[in-house]
């Protein structure tokens, strides 16, 4: 090689590196952006419950770094939602700080550690565990709302909530219809949308057999009837 060819390249190589060195933040966007892409990816090697727990771990971290647009409270119903894929088409436009077994006093707990994340929706479900495992009435229930709803800041975030949704058993049905019927008053006196998917996803109060996996939980088709709900209020918002 001449002599000229090989102060050329290595004047090339320079530049190269130059640039390389000038714009770190490339280097930093690149390799976040794999890193975010390998950590949304792993869910799909595990089974829906564990998927669900991983993708929750992950975007409380990336939740302190980006804020994230809707951030969901609640019991298993709501952990299991998947939110920011069915949303948004993005794990991180969601947080879910919803966990399994959770009842209101627990879920008020969330709304309460919802507050630093300073998302614009909070989506909010909770009580059926109250009434299927501890047997509360309507009265019980709309107390424990009432202390879950002093958490939620006045005016921002925009508040939404999910009534609570029929189950298979009959005998708690009425429990339902006299429960959502006093947190919809408490909710709609702060402006919130109130969601009921009962209407939809259940017949004569029993909730029906192709939207849930077991009588309680709902089953893909039942989150996709309850997302397009979201949807809808989020449209208006």
């Amino acid at each position: 090689m001449a002599v000229d060819d090989t102060f050329t390249a290595e004047q090339s190589a320079r530049r190269t590196v130059g640039r390389s060195r000038g714009c770190p933040w490339v280097v930093l966007l690149l390799t976040l952006g794999l890193f975010c892409s390998s950590l949304a990816s792993i869910p799909v090697l595990l089974s829906d419950r564990l998927s669900n727990a991983y993708l929750s771990t992950v975007q409380r971290q990336v939740a302190k770094l980006v804020r994230p647009r809707f951030v969901f409270v609640g019991d298993s119903l709501t952990a299991n939602g998947n939110w920011g894929w069915r949303l948004a088409r993005n794990p991180f436009a969601a947080l879910n700080l919803a966990e399994d077994g959770a009842l209101i006093d627990q879920i008020a707990l969330q709304v309460k550690r919802s507050k630093i994340y300073d998302a614009k929706f909070l989506f909010v479900m909770a009580g059926t565990n109250d009434i299927f495992i501890f047997g509360r009435t309507a009265d019980q229930i709309a107390e424990r709302f009432q202390t879950l709803i002093e958490q939620v800041p006045r005016g921002n975030p925009t508040l939404v909530l999910t009534l609570i949704p029929y189950t298979a058993a009959a005998e708690n049905t009425n429990t339902i219809r006299a429960a959502n019927l006093e947190i919809s008053r408490l909710f709609e006196e702060r402006a919130a949308a109130v969601i009921d998917l009962n209407p939809i996803i259940a017949s004569n109060g029993s909730l029906t057999d192709k939207f849930t996996t077991d009588g309680v939980h709902l089953n893909n088709l039942g989150y996709e009837i309850w997302a397009n709900e979201l949807r809808k209020v989020i449209a208006a918002n």
